[in-house]
């Protein structure tokens, strides 16, 4: 690439140098709608981000110990609250038991293995619910793993509305991310207003919904799309609330958003500015919110795993200390702080200390928490800002035109687009036109390793399979079988399945059995196949 001709990652041309003229702060101040400059007036010296690295691998006792070990390390969240951020393994994810065909070989690879509600209480043993922030990185599955926790409360007598934490709940990310077993779209959509009015009722202080650009951007978007797909869906989302009956004061709040602070430092930056701007005056103007607090878009940030390399993984501290400081710039509430290992498997103990460690180097030794949005007024962050959200409007103008969210996941519009951005930058990356230090440049001669690399046990598969069969074994039968006609039921009429899900998990009906139920009411989506179509 010429010194005369470069752009962000995403493709935005840069200009040697900016101007006054080139961008429009304004009188804009932290704390203050159109909040680009951050939700918080005083930013982080009112609250410090919360550390909330995805956990989850083998057994629920084995993630148990990791939760354990990450708080001894010193993860913190909010409020003295334990943060346990979950994530499950492919089978619990698409929605399938431990001892499926299918699931033969994943169990527990890379997430932990629930398959009921002794499985959450295995998870959960030795914890007080009332006291913790949990994280349900979960989507599909996600309404069932809530009814397995809110039913596990209910048993150890912990009132539902001193549940705090988030699950995600938003399997339409998943239709062009994982292209995971699915309902069909409208399905979904419906399934996942059904969670988010039951939770805004019974466990008001629980997050409802996860917006997950993260994922977006790791199958290889680039951050217009990242941003851009991803405020589509949760307009979709909040207008079938609406229709639902719901208000929009009282569930905008609930919504919390995920994005990837990755490879481009200041992109990355300005894309979290203009996408705070972009949600508090979508909410105003097209849904009529008035009150500026409900106007603040909630971010986690999860340092982008799609930049580590396998190749000298040490230098995967460096890139993890750059992200995670852009994410401080850009005022994230929340994050997850990648490990130098993960392009080799589940990090190992040493490689989340350091993570952890990380984190706490940019809160305590760069003078990011002293100030809120340091960048704010920066001639390039404020022009980038800009062109970042006319760019997410045009994107969002096209999915409109396109019969919105629904039609595009039906039609495959999104993953096609993501397709052909992942092969451009490919592109770049095989040309040299970009470069990976240690990858396409720079590299060395003798291969460098970073000693213990986390591998799965096999013992986890047999002892999940073990137990979900003796579970099925020894339960009421007739019961279990009752509360799995009575889902199927439910969804076929377009009932309240909540209230079905929590009462199936008392009778120890599996997730597998609980999914296995819905989809035979409403079916399975077909995914269209892709490929790349640009030259």
């Amino acid at each position: 690439m010429s010194s005369d001709d470069r752009t962000t990652i995403s493709g935005i041309p840069l200009k040697p140098h900016y101007e006054r003229a080139d961008g429009t702060a304004g009188d804009e101040v932290p704390g203050q709608p159109p909040f680009t400059r951050g939700i918080f007036a005083e930013g982080y010296r009112q609250q410090p981000w919360m550390e909330s690295l995805a956990c989850g691998y083998g057994l629920p006792e084995e993630t148990n110990q990791r939760v354990r070990y990450l708080a001894k390390v010193g993860q913190a969240g909010y409020g003295g609250r334990m943060s346990i951020n979950l994530v499950f393994d492919r089978p619990t994810f698409c929605g399938l038991d431990s001892d499926d065909p299918l699931a033969e070989s994943e169990v527990g690879n890379v997430g932990v293995a629930v398959d009921s509600l002794d499985d959450m209480a295995r998870l959960f043993d030795g914890f007080d619910l009332d006291k913790l922030n949990v994280g349900f990185i979960v989507d599909r599955s996600g309404p069932m793993i809530m009814a397995m926790y809110i039913a596990l409360a209910d048993s150890l007598g912990i009132a539902r509305d001193s549940l705090r934490g988030i699950v995600c709940n938003n399997p339409l990310t998943d239709f062009y991310c994982s292209k995971t077993p699915m309902f069909p779209p409208r399905d979904c959509l419906r399934l996942m207003v059904d969670c988010i009015e039951f939770c805004a009722a019974e466990v008001p202080r629980f997050n409802v919904a996860r917006i997950n650009g993260y994922n977006t951007r790791e199958l290889g978007s680039n951050a217009i799309q990242e941003v851009g797909f991803n405020l589509a869906i949760a307009k979709t989302i909040i207008q079938a609330c609406l229709d639902r009956g719901l208000a929009a004061e009282a569930l905008v709040g609930g919504i919390n958003f995920q994005f990837s602070q990755g490879r481009d430092f200041f992109e990355d930056i300005c894309k979290i500015r203009a996408a705070r701007r972009l949600w508090a005056r979508m909410l105003r103007e097209d849904f009529g919110v008035t009150e500026d607090g409900v106007c603040r878009m909630k971010i986690h940030m999860q340092t982008a795993g799609s930049s580590l390399t396998a190749q000298e993984p040490l230098n995967n501290i460096a890139r993890i200390g750059l992200q995670v400081m852009s994410a401080a710039l850009a005022g994230s509430q929340s994050m997850h702080i990648a490990s130098y290992d993960e392009a080799l498997g589940i990090p190992t103990e040493e490689a989340a200390r350091v993570a952890i460690k990380t984190s706490k180097i940019v809160m305590h030794e760069t003078g990011a928490t002293d100030v809120a949005d340091p960048l704010g007024g920066s001639y390039y962050v404020e022009a980038l800002t800009d062109g970042i959200e006319d760019r997410v409007r045009a994107e969002m103008a096209r999915v409109e035109q396109l019969g919105g969210v629904i039609k595009a996941l039906e039609t495959g519009y999104f993953e096609q687009e993501i397709a052909n951005e992942a092969y451009r930058l490919h592109q770049q990356f095989d040309s040299g036109e970009r470069l990976t230090v240690g990858v396409n440049c720079y590299r060395e001669q003798e291969v460098r390793g970073v000693g213990e690399i986390f591998r799965p046990d096999p013992k986890v598969s047999r002892t999940a399979i073990a137990r979900v069969r003796e579970l099925k074994a020894g339960r009421d039968q007739a019961e279990a079988k009752r509360q799995i006609a009575a889902i199927e039921a439910a969804a076929a009429a377009g009932q309240p399945m909540m209230p079905r899900y929590i009462e199936a998990a008392r009778a120890r009906v599996t997730l597998g059995e609980m999914i296995g139920a819905v989809e035979a009411a409403v079916g399975r989506f077909d995914y269209a196949a892709i490929t790349a179509n640009v030259a």
